[in-house]
């Protein structure tokens, strides 16, 4: 296949796979499935993602890096801008639906679970980066594990919208970045 034509099929393929585990979850993922949902063929799919679990973890990779926001240099605004495109990603029905999938995946399959290692890497993640910046232009304080901080970062938002089931307010973005930054600093006292 020439690479536009995978590459055109590959968009497809992963389009079904949002689609399917949005409207049916983990339990319907399926080749027949996705190939009913994109039109491509059974033979076409297997033959290009010949594990059913690397497929869906693909995808969800392309989705995690899809329209990702430069962040600002300022380790303030770029943690800002990282709960605002965090509570824009959570909000969006796909995205949850496959973070829903790839964690029930990742406690069975060890493809899924290798994915989300790496997507969900804390000490690798915009996330640790942000705040090892923050750390190292005294915006907060050092001594901090960049775990927790990792977690206390993300933590609110993905309860909020994965187990209550609600959307993130622009409010609640506001509300949590300063919250942060005033535990982040007045550690150091």
């Amino acid at each position: 296949m020439t690479d536009a034509r995978f590459e055109r099929t590959r968009v497809i393929v992963f389009q079904a796979v949002s689609q399917v585990l949005v409207s049916e979850g983990l339990v319907g993922l399926t080749v027949d499935r996705i190939a009913a949902e994109s039109g491509i063929a059974r033979s076409t799919i297997y033959r290009n993602w010949p594990d059913l679990a690397a497929l869906a973890c693909e995808a969800f990779d392309e989705l995690m890096h899809q329209e990702s926001l430069d962040l600002g240099a300022d380790p303030r605004t770029g943690l800002h801008d990282y709960l605002v495109d965090y509570a824009r990603r959570l909000n969006d029905p796909t995205y949850t639906a496959m973070l829903v999938a790839l964690i029930e995946g990742s406690w069975r399959d060890d493809a899924f679970a290798e994915v989300h290692r790496r997507a969900f890497s804390q000490t690798r993640s915009r996330a640790a980066s942000i705040i090892r910046g923050a750390q190292k232009e005294g915006l907060i304080d050092p001594r901090l594990d960049i775990a927790q901080c990792v977690e206390d970062l993300v933590a609110p938002f993905l309860y909020r919208r994965v187990v209550t089931q609600n959307r993130i307010t622009p409010r609640q973005v506001e509300e949590l970045h300063s919250r942060l930054l005033e535990r982040w600093t007045s550690a150091e006292k």
